[in-house]
């Protein structure tokens, strides 16, 4: 399926909304990640910040962007507060964006909730614009402090910089590629960039399992 054509029109995204579910250290840490660098290119371009909004405390109900962060353990239950989240929204063409937490080296659940995801925001006449699948596994909060551009975060980072493009056009991940003369071969048909490690699986998982024992011991 190609990316709709609403939202590979850009749009001045003026308030946009930021959602875990469930909240976890992982996601609220990508969340982060990614709002830190929408507010540096921001800086770095002299323009306006969209304003984070609360749904639950939205009176207006005009959201003009929604990141969603789930991981890949997606259930029915998680799916129904996604729904919620998204009825919260109401008939508006709100470009919704995804980031999907999955297992180092295993997408296909995270394609599959992708999947749920769209058809979700498509019964709704929401604009699906995308995301990022993280092929991290558990425990990746524990790089906060690791270089942005270093090795071990690099390839994500990248990802989530391409995110933050979208972002910032208001439009699908892959137009956004497409409008900024990037790469947009490795943007797949529902608008989604896989990042994995730049290391093999095992070193990987030995790297965030020392680290998040090191974080522990100094809490």
């Amino acid at each position: 399926m190609e990316t709709t054509a609403r939202g590979d029109k850009p749009k001045t995204l003026q308030t946009i909304a930021y959602i875990s579910i469930p909240n976890s250290a992982d996601l609220e840490f990508l969340l982060w990640d990614l709002q830190d660098a929408i507010a540096a290119y921001a800086q770095l371009s002299g323009t306006v910040l969209p304003r984070p909004v609360d749904l639950k405390a939205n009176d207006t109900g005009v959201v003009d962007g929604m990141v969603l962060a789930v991981d890949d353990a997606f259930d029915d239950e998680a799916m129904s507060v996604v729904e919620q989240e998204l009825d919260c929204l109401g008939g508006t063409e709100t470009r919704v964006y995804v980031v999907v937490q999955a297992g180092c080296g295993s997408p296909e659940r995270a394609h599959t909730v992708v999947g749920h995801l769209r058809e979700a925001c498509e019964r709704r006449g929401l604009s699906w614009c995308g995301g990022v699948i993280v092929c991290a596994g558990s425990g990746f909060a524990a790089l906060r402090r690791s270089p942005r551009m270093g090795l071990l975060r690099r390839p994500f980072s990248e990802a989530v910089d391409k995110l933050v493009g979208a972002v910032r056009m208001g439009c699908s991940v892959k137009h956004a590629q497409r409008l900024g003369g990037g790469n947009a071969e490795d943007v797949d048909a529902d608008g989604m960039v896989c990042a994995e490690p730049a290391v093999p699986a095992p070193i990987w998982r030995g790297v965030l399992k020392h680290l998040g024992a090191r974080t522990q011991s100094i809490i």
